[in-house]
């Protein structure tokens, strides 16, 4: 073989070897265009939520520094997307009276939404001898039976989206729900007026 026909050959692997990157990178190209496409049309909307109603059946001081509370919840959530279901894989809830929490975590059930699909939540959420601050006691004596005041019903937890058979990585969401709990001098529970929409927010994890 000559020195010719040693360089044409090596001409042609160099040809060779150009393509099949080339053949590699427009691959790769066309995929990470398709997932662009996928996602772009199917960007996920975060779900929505509704303190649909809410009724304190207990709230009051039972030491020093320590108050005991029961409250009954109705949450309402939403998937708002058309093409995208979602796992909630871990869900706990909590209650906040003048921005302090008053009771532990409570778990609620893992739930599938299809799209475009609702689901419900009652949980009961109290807590027993809870510490509290000094102007939160103060204003749970302040009323004859029970506090007025700004609550919150705080949810948080981890979701996945799915499309199809693809299934996402895991995503935090933070849900907060503001309500009012006016003054009343009745015995029994008395029922939570919703102030503004639930504030939904979610990210990605690493």
């Amino acid at each position: 073989m000559t020195k010719a026909d040693c360089g044409q050959h090596e001409d042609e692997r160099k040809k060779l070897y150009r393509r099949i990157i080339w053949g590699v990178l427009i691959f790769l190209g066309l995929v990470l265009l398709t997932i662009l496409i996928i996602y772009l049309v199917l960007l996920p909307s975060k779900p929505s939520f509704v303190l649909q109603d809410a009724s304190v059946l207990q709230l009051k001081a039972t030491g020093p520094g320590l108050i005991t509370s029961s409250i009954q919840a109705t949450i309402v959530a939403h998937n708002p997307n058309n093409r995208i279901g979602i796992f909630y894989d871990r869900i706990e809830a909590n209650v906040a009276y003048l921005n302090q929490q008053i009771t532990p975590p409570v778990m609620l059930p893992q739930t599938y939404q299809s799209p475009d699909e609702s689901s419900v939540w009652t949980p009961n959420i109290c807590g027993a001898d809870v510490p509290a601050a000094p102007y939160v006691l103060a204003s749970i004596q302040q009323a004859p039976n029970y506090a007025s005041g700004s609550f919150s019903v705080r949810i948080a937890g981890k979701l996945r989206w799915q499309v199809g058979s693809w299934t996402s990585s895991h995503y935090g969401f933070y849900v907060q729900c503001d309500a009012y709990l006016p003054l009343s001098g009745g015995r029994g529970p008395h029922n939570f007026l919703p102030t503004y929409p639930c504030r939904t927010d979610v990210w990605s994890q690493p």
